[in-house]
């Protein structure tokens, strides 16, 4: 039995060793993977995106980052690669089903997260009260039979920023306290960034607030 697990193990290693190795290349500078990264590394291998797709995504997020900011240090973390390893690996699913299957696709994600977002308004909590009107606008937009998905990702960013303002002190305290331990020599503009992505992270795992662009169906 053990000889049959150690392919598997060894395609895993490779996995993470070749993500991070994509990743320190684009990054240009020395760093050291954190428990940050490596969870979402973990994310991306048990949601089946391959290792192309993945570094194909991080390359994107980079030229991204580098086109919205140029010369900034935006890019210290895998979890601003996110976004573009998934989308990514959407366009990858949908060119393996083909042309003529990609609109099925789309209506069963959009009624996927139709039906998140019904969930959560039924039954979200006074702490997330504040996402109530974003969530009932995404739920307008998702019953439609034409809707528009950058509109989507736009609510997506809105709800972001109102668990961002309402996340309490003792969060943020935390999680500045981590953040600042995992990146010790990160400027302290991308450690509030950081921060912050890390909070939001946070406040939507606590209170299961889903996601409202389709990415991430």
């Amino acid at each position: 039995m053990g000889e049959k697990k150690q392919p598997l193990q060894a395609q895993r290693g490779r996995y993470y060793q070749d993500i991070a190795a994509a990743f320190l290349r684009l990054r240009g500078a020395p760093f050291v993977l954190s428990s940050q990264d490596m969870v979402m590394i973990s994310s991306w291998e048990a949601a089946g995106i391959p290792l192309g797709v993945a570094q194909e995504g991080i390359r994107r997020a980079y030229e991204s980052s580098r086109r919205a900011r140029p010369g900034a240090a935006k890019f210290s973390a895998l979890v601003f690669c996110d976004r573009e390893v998934r989308r990514a690996f959407q366009e990858h699913k949908d060119r393996r089903i083909g042309r003529a299957a990609t609109p099925v696709s789309r209506a069963r994600k959009a009624a996927k997260a139709r039906a998140a977002v019904e969930a959560f308004l039924s039954g979200g909590g006074a702490d997330v009260e504040c996402l109530r009107t974003v969530y009932e606008q995404a739920l307008g937009l998702l019953a439609r039979r034409r809707y528009s998905e950058p509109d989507l990702e736009k609510l997506d960013e809105e709800s972001e920023r109102l668990i961002l303002e309402s996340a309490g002190g003792p969060d943020r305290e935390e999680v500045a306290r981590r953040v600042r331990a995992d990146f010790p020599d990160c400027p302290s503009a991308e450690l509030a960034r950081i921060s912050a992505l890390e909070l939001v992270r946070r406040v939507r795992e606590r209170h299961a607030i889903p996601r409202l662009s389709l990415f991430y169906y």
